[in-house]
């Protein structure tokens, strides 16, 4: 098939949602595509095969996953992008929808850290308590 010429084709990206604020750019023949933390945008392209690259940054750029796809002429294509749920994870992306990878390490950290923030708010006082009752 033979690369188009013309933006006849329209690509779908859809972002989804994960733990915290996430903005993902996602390249695509040459445009990128600016998604502020989840939803869907629309893009015309050529036909053709169309090398797609997507990450997400928090802090710092992470998550980059890259997907060839073949856009047929006048057709709509959808593309899913999952931000991973924490810094260390990789993305997904795919033709169907994608779940973001690392949520349980990510809500085990934020147990932790509230946990953490619990018990040196709590300790000091239940030590007074114990020494009010012990007298």
């Amino acid at each position: 098939m033979n690369e188009g010429t013309a933006y006849d084709s329209l690509v779908r990206v859809h972002v989804s949602p994960s733990i915290g604020p996430r903005d993902a750019t996602v390249h695509i023949d040459g445009h990128t595509v600016d998604i502020r933390y989840s939803g869907t945008r629309e893009l015309r392209v050529r036909c053709g095969p169309q090398f797609v690259t997507a990450y997400s940054t928090w802090l710092r750029q992470h998550g980059e996953v890259g997907l060839l796809v073949d856009v047929e002429p006048g057709k709509v294509t959808d593309i899913y992008y999952a931000p991973p749920h924490h810094g260390l994870a990789k993305g997904s992306i795919g033709l169907v929808p994608q779940r973001g990878k690392g949520l349980v390490v990510a809500l085990g950290g934020i147990v932790f850290l509230v946990g953490l923030a619990l018990y040196f708010a709590v300790a000091p006082l239940l030590a007074d308590l114990l020494d009010r009752l012990a007298g």
